[in-house]
């Protein structure tokens, strides 16, 4: 399929959605319900309304969406627009993909983490039998449509989620971000409208980074900080993407200190941020319980993994790793 460059647009309201949208052409939107319930009103065209869950975010649910399409009669010049947030983005993006050997399609992302980082990049995946975007494809929206009024509405769970990803981006590349944001929510909290521009920024960051990288063959790889730990914690404990990025990238400062290629202050700098956001950093359980699901991540070539570590705040690095030593590490960490 055809590696289009998609266009990020920023929308002002929510109202204007409308006037950025394709026309002359047959619209149907994949929509969160509960995003539904609060905007359906401004996006009108016919929906398919499906649950944000990891269960639906599988081979399954991409079959139930498929014979949906069928219903309504969706053929090869239908628009499917994604309107929520990751998980919605992603599904609409694999379905457009495979839907008649590949539809057009576009986002709308309501969260804050996928106004980051879930909806940029290309990257649609699904999970089976818990495994993380283990089936997936590079195929690029045409746009990427952010307005951050629906930000207001998050829940602050989901702010802190977006959080986890967007201090991510700042770790692997602007050390001078990573440090206003941190000192910012400290002393404002969960305020969407003050954190507008470090919002645009970490979008942009990851936009120029998946354009420069788009089969994630190079760079794109430290966007990845974090979450091979981040997706076995979802594995074996069910937690939230954005709960186990922040334990992600906690765990990956300390195997990065002990390692020697962290110094310790500036490890103490990273995770404290991240505390200080009011992000949990420890896991739930003890993280040598999370080996046997790291051997089976993608990044694992023979007896090594791949892992992003950080060399300071705003630099990050792939590091391969024996996968006995980051178990032992993993152990010592318990």
């Amino acid at each position: 399929m055809e590696n289009r460059v998609p266009n990020l647009i920023h929308c002002n309201k929510i109202a204007d959605l409308i006037s950025y949208l394709p026309k002359n052409c047959r619209i149907i939107t994949i929509i969160d319900p509960v995003v539904e319930k609060l905007y359906g009103d401004c996006i009108p065209f016919k929906k398919i309304v499906v649950e944000a869950s990891e269960s639906n975010k599988s081979i399954s649910g991409v079959e139930k969406l498929t014979l949906e399409l069928l219903k309504m009669g969706a053929d090869r010049v239908t628009f499917l627009l994604g309107v929520g947030g990751g998980i919605i983005t992603d599904l609409t993006g694999f379905l457009a993909s495979i839907y008649m050997r590949g539809i057009r399609f576009g986002f709308i992302p309501t969260t804050l983490l996928a106004q980051v980082d879930a909806s940029i990049g290309g990257k649609n995946g699904v999970n089976i039998q818990g495994f993380k975007n283990i089936a997936g494809v590079f195929n690029k929206p045409e746009f990427i449509l952010i307005c951050k009024d629906f930000l207001e509405t998050l829940p602050e769970k989901e702010i802190k989620g977006g959080l986890s990803e967007m201090l991510k981006t700042f770790l692997i590349s602007d050390r001078d971000s990573f440090l206003v944001v941190t000192d910012l929510i400290e002393k404002s909290g969960y305020n969407t409208q003050k954190l507008s521009e470090w919002i645009d920024k970490a979008a942009h960051i990851k936009f120029s980074i998946t354009e420069r990288d788009p089969f994630d063959r190079g760079e794109r790889e430290l966007l990845n900080l974090g979450h091979t730990f981040a997706h076995s914690l979802e594995k074996v404990c069910k937690i939230s993407h954005g709960e186990a990025v922040a334990i992600g990238i906690n765990i990956a400062v300390l195997i990065s200190v002990r390692i020697g290629l962290l110094k310790p202050q500036e490890g103490d700098i990273i995770c404290k941020g991240l505390v200080r956001c009011g992000l949990e950093v420890n896991s739930p359980i003890p993280v040598s319980s999370l080996a046997d699901a790291i051997i089976r991540d993608k990044k694992k070539s023979g007896d090594k993994i791949r892992l992003v570590l950080l060399e300071s705040a705003g630099k990050a690095i792939s590091y391969p790793l024996d996968i006995n030593i980051l178990d032992k590490y993993l152990y010592d960490l318990s």
